[in-house]
This record gives C-alpha cells, structure tokens and sequence, in this order.
C-alpha cells in the first residue's frame, strides 16, 4: 500500500534569521526541508534531512520543526532560530506522521511498518513510550485542543484508534471509510474529519460519541485536509481529480470544488493562522500553490521546492498592533571612478522593547534581518547602469528611493507594514 506524506500543521525562517517568523517548511523527496518566507513566497533556507522526509510538525512555542524520515528510519528536530538539525532520533520504525501535544511536552508520531506509535519527550528527544496494538498500518494522527485524547487511522483495517494520553493506551476503536490516511479535528475538538482514500470519502466523527455521524463523497484519492482557524470550512485535497473540495462543517456539504494544475497530484494543506491562505503541495510538479480562501481560487503563484514535495506545516501570527516605526536615514557616496556606490543605513537602537528585530528588503528581496537591541550601521556596494550623466547621482538617488524599505518584527514574531528608506547623496 503506498502511503505519501504527512501530518499538517497550520505554520516559517531564513537561515540567517534570528527568531521564527512567517516561514512555510516543506518535506521533499530531495532527502530536505525547503523554507519558504510566505511574505516574499520565496524559499529562503534548505535544510538537509533523512531519506524520504514525510510527516512535519511544530511545536507550540515555535522552537522547532519535527521530521519523520521515512526511509532513514529517523526523526529529526530542526531549530526554528537557525534552521539547523539539532537531534536527530532514532529506534522508530519506517516513521511517518507526527502531531504535538499542545503543552509542547511530547510529540507523537505514526510507525504504519511496525503498528506502533512512538511518543518523544521533546526536552530530552528521546522515546519513552511506544504504543501497541493497532489495527493495521496506523498513518496519519492528530491530537485534540485538549490534549486528551490523539486520533490515529488505520490504513488496513478502515479504522481510527484512540489514545488516551493520560495512560498512553488504546481505548476505542471506529470504524471509518477504506483506507483512511489523514485526520484533522476542529478547533472546538468536537469533530475529526477523516480521509479515506480507497472509498473516495470524507468520515466525520462526534469525538464525544466517538462515533461516525456523516460521510461526504470528494473527489478521486482524497488524502491532505485542513481546517480553517475559525473551524467553518475543511479543505480536502484529491489527488487522482487534481482538486480541493471545501466542506462546510455546519451541514457537511461540500459547497465548492476548486480545480488545480494538471498533474499537480496535491499532497498536503495547510492554512494560515488568519485562515486567509492555504498553502498546497504539488507533489508531481515539485511546487508549493496558494490559494486565496475568501474566493477559493488558486493564485498564479507558484513557489518551486525540491522534488515531490509532500508535508508542510505553516507558523504564521498576524500582526496584531503595528509599532509606528522609527525614523530611518539613507547615505551614500562615490567610491571610486568607475561609479560604484555605497549606501549606508543608520539608525539608533529601537526604543520599543516590542521590536526584536528588522528586516531590510532591497528590491522586494530580503536583503538582511538584524537586531533591534543595538545601533546598527549596514552597509551595501551598489553598482548604477549609467554613470555617464552629469546628474547620475540624482536620478540614481531618486531611483533607489522606494525600492529599499524595512519592517519591524515583534516579541511575538509578528510584523508591521513596510517603511521606505531613502536614500540621501553627500
């Protein structure tokens, strides 16, 4: 039985950044994770991980990313501050799938070669529990708001098994739709809605009956869903139709069908804490697609990754209360004949203890990203088309003016509107 990847978070980091911020982390069959900055909807970092890197998760605080490779038999945790891998775990079987207790104290993550559950202490990164007695192939997982109880399908036996977290054992067992593949459970944590890709279906569960109170016809292979934030609307990707069918989770209907490329073959979703944007993994065409939500169609950007890109998770925290940002000064001069030109940024230290950083954007590209906890002087050589022109300072100044701009980032990893800087001749 094939099985593709993996547990979806809704959550980013460049790899010279200093603290998480909105940054999309993509698993690929590269044996990488591809770091994407969904302000810029440009990979910024290439993380190197195991062999067929799968199943992908954050932990609350926003620390770390969790790996399940596959094929390397390895779990791994990658710091979110310098997206590096800082453990690396092993003794799981073939791992795939991966959800985090809510506390941030333990992840969970499926073993469908060995039947078993692994549970890591994420302080130390070390397994301390494995769990038995599965019905067959468990695979995707999640856990509730509560942290009480975790929900794990059953690939072969057309199952979901519950784990009471408290004791860390088997308690019920539900029968759902042919070969089950992912879970996702509503914000209020009184329903999971289950894939099934062998009956081209969607089970709802009552998680305080624990039993099946809805099934919705999807498209072809449906594997990767998401809920909204606000818990209206789950997004199911069909992987033999090349579309998303969108639920309302007041009715159970599926009340829109959006297509997608041809030969996409959707992987994975995952939504945007303000539930504006769905990030998809198109597995068949090494790409991550946006689609806009409040319309429900697909944006015309696409993000290239590594090869057959499958989980992702998005940490992404609106910007709740803008800090108006300081003043910012632009000189530059002449540093030799031939007209190269250097500018140089200063600016005192921020005032506001709610600023920890800035990002410096040159031309719509993240030029750099340094701390707000010191005077800083930046310093970039620039190299004008024409200096032939009596006046190629001023037009060249001019030109530059608008195209250099900064943000603030917050204590809560969040960040304001643009600012230009301009730039200043002397």
């Amino acid at each position: 039985m094939k099985f593709r990847a993996s547990f979806i978070c809704a959550t980013l980091l460049a790899a010279q950044t200093l603290f998480a911020a909105p940054f999309a982390y993509v698993t690929t069959l590269s044996e990488t994770v591809s770091v994407i900055d969904i302000s810029t909807n440009m990979v910024v970092a290439t993380i190197p991980v195991g062999a067929n890197p799968q199943g992908i998760a954050l932990t609350p605080d926003k620390r770390y990313v969790y790996v399940a490779n596959t094929y390397g038999t390895s779990i791994m945790a990658i710091d979110t501050a310098t997206n590096t891998v800082i453990a690396t775990i092993t003794d799981v079987s073939q791992p795939a799938y991966i959800a985090i207790t809510p506390n941030g104290e333990f992840a969970y993550v499926t073993n469908p070669a060995g039947n078993t559950v692994s549970v890591i202490n994420i302080n130390s990164n070390m397994i301390t529990t494995t769990i038995t007695g599965f019905g067959g192939y468990p695979t995707g997982i999640a856990i509730t708001p509560n942290g009480n109880f975790a929900y794990v399908a059953n690939g072969l036996s057309n199952t979901v098994s519950v784990i009471n977290l408290s004791t860390n054992t088997i308690t019920d067992s539900i029968p759902v739709g042919s070969q089950p593949s992912e879970i996702a459970i509503t914000p209020n944590g009184n329903f999971a809605y289950v894939t099934n890709i062998g009956s081209n279906n969607v089970s709802v569960i009552n998680l305080n009956t624990n039993t099946v109170i809805a099934t919705i016809t999807v498209g072809l292979q449906p594997f990767g869903i998401a809920i909204t934030p606000n818990g209206q609307f789950a997004y199911i990707l069909n992987q033999f139709s090349n579309t998303v069918s969108v639920i309302d989770t007041a009715t159970n209907s599926v009340v829109a069908t959006i297509p997608l490329p041809a030969s996409s073959t959707p992987e994975n979703i995952a939504i945007t804490a303000d539930g504006n944007y769905g990030y998809v993994t198109y597995g068949n065409l090494n790409e991550v697609g946006i689609i806009d939500l409040s319309t429900n169609t697909v944006s015309g950007t696409t993000i290239l990754v590594g090869n057959l890109p499958n989980g992702i998770c998005i940490n992404y925290i609106p910007f709740q209360n803008p800090t108006v940002l300081q003043p910012f000064s632009f000189s530059g001069k002449i540093v030799n004949q031939k007209g190269k030109f250097q500018l140089k940024a200063e600016w005192l230290a921020s005032i506001s203890s709610n600023i920890i950083a800035y990002e410096i954007f040159a031309f719509d590209q993240l030029l750099a990203i340094v701390p707000s906890n010191a005077p800083l002087a930046f310093v970039k050589t620039l190299h004008p088309h024409n200096t032939h022109s009596h006046h190629w300072r001023e037009m060249y100044q001019s030109y530059l003016n608008g195209k250099y701009k900064v943000r603030a980032v917050n204590s809560n990893n969040s960040r304001s509107e643009f600012t230009n800087l301009n730039v200043q001749l002397f």
